[in-house]
C-alpha cells in the first residue's frame, strides 16, 4: 500500500507541473509545437528519475512522436545523485559475503562515473589487476517501479486521446518497462558483455571486454579496468572548437576517421553477422585506446537478430544499395504493421522517395544540400512511417535507433565519411566469407545421403545466393536457372540411387541386361555425382561475384563470422 501511495503522489506532483507549464495534456502536438516539447521536457526533468529515462528514450521515437518532441527531448539532462559509501559497503558484503577489505586490494570510495542503474568506483584485486565495479542500490528499482506504475495508469487516457496515432501508448510502456528493468539486471549484462566479446574475438578494430565473474554478483557488476578516452570527451571538443586538445589527439596518433570507420564497421558486424548489437549506442560508452581500437564498456541494453532478421535487413540494405526501392520497401513491411486504413500504395512511394535521397544524396559532393540531408535517413524513415500510421516492434525499434546513434556519433567524427562505400564493401566481403563456406567441399563423400545433403544444402541457399550482385560476366538469371537444374537433378537420381541400393526395384531390369546386381544404382550414383559437382562449378560462378547471402544461424548458436 505506501508504494500505491507514491504512484498518487507522483501523479499529483505530475498534474502540478503540467498546470505549471500549461502544457496541453491531451493534444500536446497539435498547439504550438515548440513551446510543448520544451514544456514537456520541463516537466520530464522535474520529475526526474523514470520520466528522464522516459524522455530520453522518446528521442529517438520520430516514428512515434513529430520531431519538434524528439529534437527537444534529445537536449534533456539528468543529474544522479552518488550513493553513501556505507549503503555501498553494505551492498558489497551481502551480494559477495565479505567486506571490501577482503576481496579488493583497494577499492576507491568515491565512484568516478555514476549512471541510472549504478554508481561505478575503482579498484584493484589482490593480484594487481586494476578494475572497474558498478553498484547499484536496491532502492533504485524500487523508484522506477513507482513511476512505472503512474506510467501505466497515464495510458488509458493517453491512448483514447491517441497521443501516439494509431500506436497504442500502454504497449509502448510495457515495451518501456522491458528495457528498462533488462537495463537494471547486473546478470544479464553481465551474459551479455560476455557473449559480444566472445563475439569480437580476433577483431583488430574492437577490443575485448572481461567480466570478473568472481567478484559480480545480482546487484555488482566487476570488469577489467578499460583506460581509454571516451568518444563524449572528443565530441565536446569538437562541439566547442577545443583546437589544442584535437591537435594533441592528432600528436598521439589518433585519427578520429580511422575511430569513426570502425564504429561504424563494428555496428555493421554486430548486426548483420553477431545478430547481437548495442542498441542504446552512447558516446560515454564508447572507449578509444590508443592504437584507435575501440572499446565498448555498456552492455545494459542490447538489440538481438534472428536469423530471419538479420537476412531481411541485409537484403534490404543490398536493395537500397542497387537501387531496388520497391524491394527494400517491402522487406521493410514485413517487420512494421500497417492499420487497414493505411495507404500502402501512397507508404511506398513516400519511402521509395527517402531511400532514393539517401543513395543520390550521398553520391553528391561531400558538404552539398543533397549530401547533408542523406545523413538524416532514418529520421526521415521513422518520419514517413509516423505520418502514414505504421507501428514499429520492439526489435526493429531498436535496430532503428542503432543506426540513429551510430550515425550521429559518426558524421560528428568525421563529417566527411562515406558510408555508402562502406555497406558496399561490407556486404561484398560478408559474402565472399559465406559463399566459400557453403561451397567448401568435404574432404570425402562417405555415403549416398551426404551427396545427397550437398545437394540440398545448395538448392536451399540458391535463391539468397542470387539476391544480391549483378551480373559481371554472366547473367544471374542463367547461373539461377542452371544451378537449380543441377541441384534438382542431383536430388532426383541420388534418391532413386539410394533406394536401388536398398531394394530389389532393379534387380530384374540388372538380370535382363546380364549386369551385376549393383550396376544400375551405382550409374545412377555417378551422374548424381556428376551433376553435383556442375552445380558446384556453377556456385563457383556465383562467389566470383561477390554479393551473394546466404543463410545464417541464430544469434544463440554462433555468429557468422566477423568481416574485418
Amino acid at each position: 500500500m505506501p508504494d500505491l501511495f507514491k504512484s498518487i503522489a507522483r501523479l499529483f506532483q505530475l498534474t502540478l507541473l503540467l498546470a505549471r507549464y500549461q502544457l496541453p495534456a491531451a493534444w500536446p502536438f497539435r498547439s504550438s509545437p515548440q513551446k510543448s516539447a520544451r514544456a514537456l521536457r520541463l516537466v520530464f526533468e522535474k520529475l526526474g528519475f523514470t520520466f528522464v529515462k522516459l524522455g530520453q528514450a522518446l528521442a529517438l521515437r520520430f516514428d512515434l512522436l513529430p520531431a519538434d518532441y524528439c529534437l527537444e527531448l534529445l537536449q534533456i539532462t539528468n543529474e544522479v545523485v552518488a550513493e553513501d559509501y556505507s549503503a555501498i559497503h553494505q551492498i558489497i558484503i551481502e551480494d559477495l559475503g565479505r567486506s571490501p577489505d577482503e576481496i579488493f586490494a583497494a577499492l576507491e570510495r568515491e565512484p568516478f562515473a555514476v549512471t541510472s542503474s549504478g554508481q561505478i568506483h575503482r579498484a584493484t584485486s589482490l593480484g594487481g589487476v586494476r578494475l572497474a565495479v558498478k553498484i547499484q542500490n536496491p532502492a533504485t528499482r524500487k523508484k522506477y517501479l513507482t513511476d512505472i506504475r503512474l506510467m501505466h495508469w497515464l495510458a488509458a487516457p493517453l491512448d483514447w486521446a491517441k497521443v501516439f496515432g494509431a500506436n497504442s501508448v500502454a504497449t509502448y510502456v510495457k515495451e518501456f518497462e522491458r528495457a528498462l528493468f533488462s537495463e537494471l539486471d547486473l546478470a544479464d549484462t553481465a551474459r551479455n558483455a560476455t557473449v559480444m566479446s566472445e563475439l569480437s574475438k580476433g577483431d583488430e578494430a574492437e577490443f575485448n571486454f572481461t567480466v570478473r565473474k568472481e567478484y559480480t554478483a545480482k546487484r555488482i557488476l566487476t570488469w577489467e579496468f578499460v583506460d581509454g578516452i571516451p568518444v563524449q570527451r572528443i565530441l565536446n571538443a569538437i562541439q566547442h572548437d577545443d583546437r589544442e586538445y584535437l591537435q594533441s589527439l592528432k600528436d598521439q596518433d589518433y585519427d578520429l576517421r580511422l575511430i569513426a570507420r570502425r564504429i561504424y564497421w563494428c555496428t555493421l558486424n554486430q548486426i548483420y553477422r553477431d545478430g547481437l548489437f548495442h542498441s542504446d549506442l552512447s558516446p560515454a560508452g564508447i572507449l578509444i585506446l590508443p592504437d584507435n581500437r575501440i572499446a565498448y564498456v555498456d552492455f545494459a541494453v542490447v538489440g538481438r537478430f534472428t536469423e530471419e532478421h538479420q537476412d531481411s535487413f541485409r537484403f534490404f540494405m543490398q536493395y537500397v544499395l542497387r537501387e531496388q526501392f520497391d524491394d527494400a520497401t517491402d522487406e521493410l513491411l514485413r517487420w512494421i504493421e500497417a492499420a487497414p486504413s493505411t495507404d500502402i500504395a501512397r507508404f511506398r512511394r513516400d519511402m521509395s522517395v527517402v531511400l532514393e535521397d539517401y543513395l543520390y544524396g550521398f553520391r553528391s559532393p561531400v558538404g552539398s544540400v543533397t549530401w547533408l540531408a542523406a545523413r538524416h535517413i532514418v529520421v526521415r524513415m521513422m518520419s514517413v512511417i509516423r505520418q502514414h500510421g505504421l507501428s514499429i516492434p520492439a526489435t526493429v525499434s531498436l535496430y532503428l535507433r542503432t543506426l540513429l546513434t551510430r550515425d550521429a556519433i559518426v558524421f560528428e567524427l568525421a563529417p566527411t565519411c562515406d558510408p555508402l562505400a562502406d555497406e558496399a564493401q561490407f556486404m561484398m566481403r560478408a559474402a565472399r566469407i559465406d559463399v566459400g563456406e557453403i561451397f567448401t567441399q568435404r574432404q570425402a563423400i562417405g555415403s549416398v545421403t551426404e551427396t545427397w545433403g550437398q545437394a540440398k544444402e545448395i538448392v536451399a541457399n540458391v535463391n539468397k545466393l542470387l539476391t544480391s550482385g549483378r551480373s559481371i560476366e554472366v547473367s544471374l538469371r542463367m547461373l539461377q536457372a542452371r544451378l537449380l537444374q543441377y541441384g534438382i537433378w542431383t536430388a532426383l537420381i541420388g534418391t532413386i540411387a539410394s533406394l536401388g541400393f536398398r531394394e530389389d526395384a532393379f534387380a530384374s531390369l540388372n538380370a535382363a541386361l546380364g549386369v551385376g546386381q549393383y550396376f544400375i544404382p551405382g550409374t545412377l550414383l555417378f551422374c548424381a555425382f556428376i551433376f553435383m559437382l556442375l552445380a558446384l562449378r556453377q556456385g563457383r560462378k556465383l562467389a566470383a561475384i561477390e554479393q551473394s547471402n546466404v543463410i545464417g544461424r541464430e544469434v544463440s548458436q554462433r555468429s557468422l563470422g566477423r568481416v574485418r
